[in-house]
C-alpha cells in the first residue's frame, strides 16, 4: 500500500513539475480552488455511502479512492508529502 502511494505522489510531484497540457493531474497539483473543490465532493460521497442504510462497500470503497487520489493531489500541491502526513499519525499514537 505504501508503495503504491508513494509512487502516487512521485506521478503527481512530476505532473506538477511538468504541467503536461490537457493533464487532470497536473490541473489538480496546480490549482488550489479545483482540488479543494474535488476533495470536499469527494469527501461528501463517502459521507453519504458509509451513511446509507446498507452501505455498498464497493462503492464506499471506490469514494474512499477518488477522496484519497484528490487528497494527495491537493498535498502536493500545497507542497506537503505523504511522509508528513504518516509522521503526524504515528505521533497521534503514541
Amino acid at each position: 500500500m505504501a508503495d503504491l502511494l508513494t509512487d502516487l505522489e512521485s506521478l503527481l510531484r512530476s505532473r506538477k513539475a511538468e504541467r503536461p497540457e490537457g493533464s487532470y493531474s497536473a490541473t489538480l497539483v496546480t490549482d488550489p480552488v479545483a482540488v479543494q473543490r474535488k476533495i470536499m465532493e469527494e469527501a461528501f460521497e463517502v459521507c453519504l455511502e458509509l451513511g446509507a442504510p446498507t452501505v455498498d462497500r464497493d462503492r464506499a470503497a471506490s469514494e474512499a479512492a477518488d477522496l484519497v487520489f484528490h487528497l494527495l493531489a491537493g498535498l502536493v500541491g500545497a507542497g506537503v508529502s505523504w511522509d508528513q502526513v504518516v509522521a503526524e499519525l504515528a505521533d497521534r499514537r503514541r
